[in-house]
Parts: structure tokens; C-alpha cells; sequence
């Protein structure tokens, strides 16, 4: 395959956009459901992702890797998108409580607080195929299939819930297609996927404190010292609730994983083009460790108290990093597209999607040590995405796009967390391709997503799990998110 005179040459826009690739890898969420990446062809995004059945250029390796077959010897496409999310928070009275210790719950949020937790991103994808004259091609895509970067204010309202995220995601993906038959084009793919995710979130250490305090206290009043049981009483409800003594939790790993990819494009007449495509899900387990941090101001009564009264046997002053481990299954998807060429210039194009979002049922983070797993609900549901798109050949070198797309959230409102606040969302999008060469050409898109206003009420409660690595922690309040996507492409054709 790479062996003709000129596939040095060839190769090099591809490896120069991997080089390029680790240092872009992380996206928001805004514009693509769950923490999908929604955008990996400029020339896609001027439809809404709907032109799948196009097979215009490399980029299709993506969509329909089977479309490769339309395309002679060489073909090179490199994309840039540079997403721009619009996010904000609006807090409605989150609260922290301690079951079973007789503390009422405490404030953490200010109603009505409003706050952004997300910024733009650039990231590239990059294609490569070849077909000679066996009716075989064969094609690399390296591109960001999932992601998400969430960023919040260290004293936001969910801060025991969350404060930072990262999920990278980079795919290799070697495809080869056939020909069977001048209809019918096959395809078969591997995915080489590395993932890597970092959490970040708050520890509220006043309620291990308080919790050391009353277990200290009930010693004394079994020991007939109710004086000094109604001390550590009042110091506990002093304590408990307190950012003063907050402390923080950071888990990070990282992964290979394999899948697999398939599809076929069959065109029934020289007009109109059908596509089904398959990606299967890959399976990931994010090694890495968790690295606690205590606070240090603790008052000298505090500590002595708690350090003679452990709370369940083990003291509140325990530092417990260790490895940690996270297991990650992305999903499965299922997408069928068609293409038809109305006039010499107008062409329209769907595309349905089907993903298996329901494998996501919680996060669970593993710790190596006596430490409990931390837990946050998910029970996502499958969902389902439509695009249509249209293309208007305004001159002999300019082709026009529009598109538009409804992408309902796996996400129930019941357990949306901060972590992956998704919600249904509306895509506009508007596209142009020009060739300014006979062998060149370049892909402008531009994209609005607006997702629907979502209310979240997350409960970090290890869904009842004992013992509990959890904070009690409840973030409520209000999502209102929107994005503006940017893309541009480059093809070639050696």
C-alpha cells in the first residue's frame, strides 16, 4: 500500500496532523451528546454531520469508511475545528448534610450564583486514503472520537461533587474497503483507541471532623463526662459544613483500548447513494492514582479529640493516596445515511444515528487501598441523533451547505451530574467548499448548538452503597449552555 514512489510525500500531511494531535486533545461536551465529540469533518459539519453517503473526500473514513472506494489514488484531508461553548450554572440552594449525626444540613451554595465552566478548544483530525486498480482502498483516519474538559469555580456549589474534569480520547483507525461489485462497496476497520481522564473535586474534611467530634462525644457521655460531650457537640456543628477545612481529591489514568469499525455504501443508480456504518464500542480501565489533599489548620481541641476517638475505627486523619482505576466503556453506534443528487447542482442527504448510551450506568472510581469506591449515578439511556442536509453547486468551483440536526441526550434528568450535564440539543449549521485548485480544495463550516435549559439536583451519596466514599453533597441548580463551532478542512489528491 505504501510503497508506490511518491507515498513518502503522501504520508506526510498525516504524520505532521498526529504530531499535532496530543497536544488538542481535549473538547467540551457542548456541542455533541454525552462526551462525544460531535465534529471530525469540516465538510460533515457544514450539514450537520448529515452528509455521510457524500463520500466527497477523505474525511468520509470517519462516517463511511466504505466510501473510500470513490476516490482515486491519493486523497489527503486535514480538519481544524475550534469549538467555542457558551456555559453557565445558575445555583439554587445546593446543601451539604451528614445522615444520622442530628446536624442540620448546611448552605453551601448561594442561590441565584452564577457561574461559567467551560472554555473554547482547537482540535485537528486527520485522513489518508489510497485506492489503485484491484477495486481494494485502503484509508487512515486519526482522529478525537470522545472528550470533555469542565472547568468550575473552586467555591461553586457542587464543589464536592466536582470541580475539574478531563476526559482525552485519541483514535487510529486503519480501514481497508472492496468493491464487490460496481453497486456494492464493503468495509472493515480497526480502532486503536487511548484514553486518559482526570477528576478533580473538594473534600469537605469538616464532616470527617465533625463526625470524630460527636464519636468522641458519645464516648464522653458513656464515660459520664456530659459536660464535655456537649462540648464536642457544639464544636462538631462548628466544624461541620466549613470550606475552611476543605481538602481535595485528584484521580487520574490512562489507557489503550481496541474495537472495530464496519460499513457498506451501495448505489442503486448514479444519483443516489445509501450507507450503513458500525462502530462497536471500546473497552477501557483508566489506571492511575488518587492523590487526597488534608487541610492543615485544624484547631489543636479538634485534633485531640479526634485523634483519641477514631470515627469507625479509623482516625480522621488518615492520608490516603494510592493507585486508582476508573473502567470506561465507550458506546456502540449504528448509523444509516443516504445521499441523492436531485439536479446537476442540489443535492440532499440524511444521516440516523443509534447509540448504545445505556451501558453508562455510574462512575465508579476504584482505590487500591481500604478506601471506599467513589460513585456517581449515571443510568444513562440510548439515544438517537437526525440530520438533513442540502448542497447547492452556486459555481463551477463553489459548493454551499446547509444542514440540521436534533441530538437527544442520553442524560436523565434525574442523574444528570456535573460531570456530564448533557441535554437535548439543536444543531444549524452552514458550509462551503471551494476548489481553488483541480486538485485542491478547502472546507469552511460554521455551527450553532443550543441544548435545552436543564435543571440538575445531584446527590453524591454513593447511590446507598456503605461503607460510603461520598460527601452528602447535593448540587442543585440550573444549566444553560450553547456553542459556536468553527471548521476548516484541507484535501489534496496526490
Amino acid at each position: 500500500m505504501f510503497r508506490t514512489p511518491r507515498s513518502a510525500g503522501a504520508l506526510r500531511p498525516l504524520l505532521a496532523a498526529i504530531a499535532m494531535l496530543p497536544l488538542a486533545l481535549a473538547a467540551t461536551t457542548a456541542h455533541a451528546a454525552g462526551y462525544r465529540f460531535g465534529t471530525q469533518s469540516a465538510a460533515a459539519e457544514g450539514t450537520a454531520n448529515a452528509n455521510g453517503a457524500e463520500a466527497a473526500d477523505a474525511s468520509t473514513l470517519f462516517a463511511n469508511p466504505a466510501g473510500i472506494t470513490r476516490l482515486k489514488g491519493w486523497n489527503f484531508s486535514g480538519v481544524l475545528d475550534y469549538v467555542d461553548p457558551k456555559t453557565r450554572f445558575t445555583d439554587e440552594g445546593s446543601y451539604i448534610s451528614l445522615p444520622g449525626s442530628g446536624l442540620q444540613p448546611r448552605q453551601i451554595g448561594t442561590v441565584g450564583d452564577s457561574s461559567s465552566f467551560a472554555k473554547g478548544q482547537a482540535v485537528p483530525h486527520a485522513y489518508l486514503s489510497y485506492q489503485g486498480d484491484n477495486g481494494l482502498a485502503y484509508g487512515m483516519g486519526v482522529f478525537v472520537p470522545w472528550g470533555t474538559k469542565l472547568d468550575y469555580r473552586p467555591d461553586w456549589g457542587g464543589r464536592y461533587n466536582l470541580q475539574q474534569v478531563k476526559l482525552q480520547s485519541l483514535s487510529i483507525n486503519p480501514n481497508v474497503a472492496w468493491k464487490t461489485s460496481p453497486e456494492l462497496s464493503l468495509a472493515a476497520g480497526l480502532n486503536v483507541q487511548y484514553m486518559s481522564g482526570k477528576l478533580r473535586r473538594a473534600v469537605p474534611y469538616g464532616s470527617v471532623y465533625a463526625a470524630g467530634l460527636l464519636a468522641a462525644a458519645h464516648q464522653a457521655a458513656t464515660a459520664g463526662a456530659p459536660g464535655l460531650a456537649l462540648q464536642l457537640q457544639q464544636q462538631a456543628a462548628q466544624v461541620f459544613g466549613d470550606p475552611a477545612y476543605d481538602g481535595s481529591i485528584a484521580v487520574d489514568g490512562k489507557d489503550w483500548g481496541l474495537g472495530f469499525n464496519l460499513a457498506l455504501l451501495w448505489e442503486p443508480t448514479a444519483d443516489t447513494r445509501v450507507g450503513v456504518s458500525y462502530r462497536s464500542s471500546v473497552s477501557h480501565r483508566l489506571r492511575g492514582s488518587g492523590d487526597w489533599t488534608q487541610p492543615t489548620n485544624l484547631p489543636a481541641t479538634v485534633l485531640a479529640a479526634i485523634t483519641a476517638a477514631p470515627y469507625n475505627g479509623v482516625s480522621a486523619l488518615d492520608h490516603n493516596d494510592s493507585d486508582a482505576s476508573l473502567s470506561v466503556r465507550t458506546p456502540e453506534s449504528l448509523s444509516i445515511h443516504g445521499f441523492h443528487q436531485l439536479t446537476p447542482t442540489i443535492a440532499v442527504m440524511g444521516d440516523f444515528t443509534f447509540t448504545r448510551d445505556s451501558r453508562l450506568k455510574q462512575l465508579r472510581i476504584d482505590f487500591s487501598n481500604s478506601t471506599p469506591d467513589s460513585i456517581t449515578a449515571e443510568h444513562w439511556k440510548d439515544s438517537t441523533k437526525v440530520s438533513i442536509g442540502a448542497q447547492w453547486k452556486a459555481l463551477p468551483s463553489v459548493l454551499l451547505r446547509a444542514g440540521f440536526s436534533k441530538d437527544m441526550s442520553p442524560v436523565p434528568s434525574a442523574t444528570r451530574s456535573p460531570a456530564l450535564p448533557d441535554a437535548h440539543r439543536t444543531w444549524y449549521a452552514l458550509g462551503a467548499n471551494w476548489a481553488f485548485m483541480d486538485n485542491a480544495s478547502v472546507d469552511f463550516s460554521f455551527g450553532h448548538v443550543k441544548l435545552k435549559d436543564a435543571a440538575m439536583d445531584a446527590t453524591d451519596d454513593g447511590e446507598g452503597e456503605t461503607p460510603c466514599n461520598c460527601s452528602y453533597a447535593t448540587a442543585r441548580g440550573n444549566y444553560a449552555t450553547k456553542a459556536t463551532i468553527f471548521g476548516v478542512q484541507f484535501n489534496y489528491k496526490f
